[in-house]
């Protein structure tokens, strides 16, 4: 007689192997998404490395006697809400800063013909406004989910001015419509000025100047005002502009945070919250409207013209010492939120990277 299975050892063989593909296929799941998560860690290490590459070339070139522009702008990012915790802590805020300095280093343009080199340059960091439903108001990064944010970097090469330029309106400014701000801040590539130029631009046409570039409501004494911010300022790109992808630097930047080191009090500046309470009124650096964060008002420097400083911190002083001016000093702190393409880390990861100004 030949022997067979038996229906109990049938049904006991097959639920091993039930068993045994359940976890072969659960070691499979975890497999692929160990590997999707360690390709999404590698591409937020190559942005990350292409960012912080970028800032080092760029400030290894700092020209501290030129001007340098900042601007801290914070907004509440919808964390830290639950019961029990702190609505004001540091990381219940996204930040929005930019900055505007002049560097030295080896040039070129790319859609200029012929390409024109220099070894000085206009650069500035910010996240970029995206293509807006409408020509009245910027798609702000404010506005932007996280994940699809852009930070940019405008590089404008200093060449020789004409003979025929305007001393007080050198680069023709006063004529310009806002499409050609747009393009002037976002596509441009040189500016037909030098650095002496630049600081010796009449006021009135330097307060537009820095309301674009800063995307700030600009007040130089009070004769001097610009809010062209509210039509064209901070940089765009726009995939329908080619000439503004030149400004693409890298997309799924969260956040792009400035901070200054601080001698005097021993502290990154500024800060939303320095002491970590749940009290903005005490410490905070920034501007307050009631006991929250004050929308239209943004902190900031303009050196070595002058510092306005957040709160109760003003300084006047021409030729300030460099390492002494609050939110500047001896070395700056960048901290971004970086995601990757596919949202595989919902929340990102955060990152800072110093760079030391008194080399």
């Amino acid at each position: 007689m030949r022997k067979a299975f038996t229906l109990l050892e049938m049904i006991v063989a097959l639920g091993i192997l039930a068993i045994v593909m359940s976890f072969a296929g659960t070691i499979f799941r975890v497999s692929i998404d160990s590997h999707r998560l360690a390709l999404a860690n590698a591409e937020i290490l190559q942005k990350l490395r292409a960012i912080t590459e970028q800032l080092d070339e760029d400030f290894r070139g700092l020209r501290r006697e030129g001007e340098i522009l900042v601007f801290w702008r914070a907004a509440r990012n919808g964390k830290h809400t639950g019961p029990g915790q702190n609505p004001n802590a540091e990381e219940a805020f996204d930040r929005f800063d930019r900055i505007m300095f002049f560097a030295t280093g080896d040039f070129r343009t790319y859609g200029a013909d012929p390409p024109v080199r220099g070894n000085l340059a206009r650069i500035s960091y910010a996240l970029a406004n995206g293509p807006a439903a409408g020509s009245s108001e910027p798609n702000r990064p404010q506005m932007q989910e996280p994940h699809r944010r852009v930070l940019a970097r405008t590089e404008h090469i200093l060449v020789a001015p004409s003979a025929a330029v305007n001393p007080d309106d050198p680069l023709g400014t006063s004529r310009f419509t806002d499409d050609d701000w747009r393009s002037w801040m976002s596509g441009g590539e040189f500016d037909r000025i030098t650095l002496r130029g630049w600081e010796l631009i009449a006021p009135a046409v330097k307060a537009d100047l820095l309301s674009v570039i800063g995307d700030v409501k600009v007040d130089l004494g009070g004769r001097y005002t610009s809010d062209k911010k509210a039509t064209v300022g901070g940089v765009t790109v726009d995939p329908a502009q080619p000439a503004s992808l030149r400004s693409f630097l890298c997309r799924g930047v969260g956040q792009f945070k400035i901070q200054g080191w601080s001698d005097a009090e021993g502290r990154w500046i500024p800060q939303v919250n320095p002491n970590g309470n749940a009290d903005l009124t005490d410490d905070s650096d920034f501007l307050l409207d009631g006991s929250d964060l004050h929308r239209d008002q943004i902190p900031g420097l303009w050196y070595p013209r002058a510092a306005v400083f957040g709160r109760g911190r003003q300084y006047r002083e021409l030729n300030m010492d460099f390492n002494q001016v609050p939110g500047l000093g001896r070395a700056l702190k960048f901290t971004f939120t970086l995601y990757d393409a596919r949202g595989l880390i919902p929340g990102g990861r955060t990152f800072t990277h110093i760079v030391y100004l008194d080399n």
